[in-house]
């Protein structure tokens, strides 16, 4: 078997680096269909796009799975600061908020980790809050944006004011969680209180105000939350010995609607579809299936992966899903920095940390729980996932570095960064096909929401943000 991947990593790595394909589909991507925001017509185009390159490449069964979503226009967005002398601030709306004028005191709880939060404690309520949006640093682990949402809705605020934490005039976005999830009407899956995004500069402009006390702001909205749909985009390489047997590996297509995602996570989507491209003339030469699926919908809650791990554990599946790969985050940077993060499962971090010797290729392995992106779906119903990708050439910036900004665009990607994230990432994906025996067995549902709560975070059982955009 060593042999026989060796021969099939020769002729596809040559591919790999003697081609420039898919940095021309990133910068279509980007530059030609653009923005791609959850159901709007900007994604459904990127799903015809990335369908169309599946057909050329010759994937078995190129098809596109619909499911229903609820998606978000965007309209106007006020920050006033109403003390004399009235300032307004440029900001703009998260995804799901709603209209209307909310008024208040505002209050600054810092970084908006939870021992700001629970310093701040009843003070909190009936007041807007003003944060930093995310902080970590690479290699540092803190509250995801939604996390702070959650707290501040709890602790009674009226509005949430998010700070990027890094300079450039880019104000911030993210979609916030749904007020009464599964609700028949509209209106129930826009946020139960509005947040807004600024810059850094902004952030500081605002802060200076406080400093002179002059604490009390009206933030004016308009915003239409409505039922849509999305789409999964999904192409088969068939294994020979065990075709029912089915590795998932891919990325999310849509960005938000400030940006044209290319890092977030176009590089990610083109990474899965190239390696589509250097495994499919080996289709039945493989033991098993790999799946190359593009996500939709992952932004506003990780709608593409709840619905496709839905369908494994459905009555019309008559196959087995062995492993989630997700690529969100792959293939950007200047390549060399590709590292794996196992979802809570230490014997298969294990069998990753040993791979590196046998690739003759180093990279990292972790073993985390992220809640917030295309693995999680996975996880939660038992099967062993992953999520390869690389280190941003961002490293420096603060939280998303440009991720989430106007500034996600073509140009932060590099051809050698996506050519390496796509060598690397068919190289794990034909090792896993092949694997025997395979390195990971499925838990039951209820093993995996023990390991989440033995993480610490449990309470993601009754309150995922991904949960509450589906249209259900």
């Amino acid at each position: 078997m060593t042999g026989a991947i060796q021969d099939i990593e020769r002729q596809m790595l040559g591919d790999a680096w003697t081609s420039g394909e898919i940095y021309d589909n990133l910068r279509h991507l980007c530059d030609k269909v653009g923005v791609r925001f959850g159901g709007t017509g900007g994604e459904h185009a990127g799903a015809v796009y990335v369908l169309g390159k599946m057909q050329d490449y010759g994937l078995h069964n190129p098809r596109l799975d619909k499911f229903p979503v609820y998606t978000w226009d965007r309209g106007e967005c006020e920050l006033i600061i109403t003390i004399v002398p009235v300032t307004t601030i440029p900001s703009i709306a998260m995804p799901f908020s709603g209209s209307g004028e909310f008024r208040g005191e505002m209050i600054d709880l810092g970084d908006g980790e939870a021992a700001d939060f629970e310093r701040a404690g009843s003070a909190v309520r009936n007041k807007i809050v003003i944060s930093a949006a995310e902080t970590n640093r690479p290699g540092e682990v803190s509250l995801h944006r939604t996390d702070k949402y959650r707290l501040a809705v709890d602790a009674g605020a009226v509005a949430y004011i998010m700070i990027n934490k890094n300079p450039g005039l880019l104000h911030i976005t993210g979609s916030l969680y749904a007020k009464n999830p599964g609700g028949p009407d509209a209106a129930d899956h826009e946020a139960p209180i509005p947040a807004i995004g600024v810059t850094c500069e902004a952030g500081a402009q605002l802060r200076r105000i406080l400093d002179e006390r002059r604490k009390r702001a009206l933030i004016r909205l308009s915003n239409t939350t409505r039922l849509s749909h999305s789409y999964n985009v999904i192409g088969d390489i068939p294994g020979g010995e065990h075709p029912e047997e089915v590795i998932v590996v891919g990325g999310h297509y849509d960005s938000h609607d400030i940006c044209h995602g290319a890092g977030d996570d176009g590089a990610g989507t083109l990474v899965g579809v190239e390696v589509g491209r250097l495994l499919a003339p080996y289709a039945g030469q493989l033991k098993r299936t790999i799946r190359i699926i593009c996500f939709g919908y992952e932004e506003l809650g990780l709608g593409g992966s709840f619905h496709h791990a839905d369908y494994y554990t459905s009555d019309d599946c008559q196959e087995t899903l062995r492993m989630a790969v997700n690529l969100d985050g792959a293939g950007r940077g200047e390549g060399g920095q590709e590292r794996i993060t196992v979802t809570g499962d230490p014997e298969l971090a294990s069998y990753f940390r040993a791979l590196p010797r046998d690739m003759h290729y180093d990279f990292t392995t972790m073993d985390r729980i992220s809640v917030h992106s295309d693995h999680f779906p996975f996880f939660m119903k038992g099967y062993p996932s992953i999520t390869l990708n690389s280190a941003d050439s961002t490293a420096g910036m603060i939280g998303r570095g440009y991720g989430h900004t106007e500034g996600d665009t073509f140009d932060k990607i590099r051809l050698r960064g996506l050519q390496m994230g796509a060598a690397f990432a068919a190289r794990v994906a034909l090792r896993l096909a092949m694997a025997d025996p395979f390195p990971a067995e499925r838990r039951t549902e209820q093993e995996a929401h023990k390991v989440l709560e033995d993480s610490g975070q449990g309470h993601f059982l009754d309150h995922h943000w991904g949960r509450a955009n589906r249209a259900v």
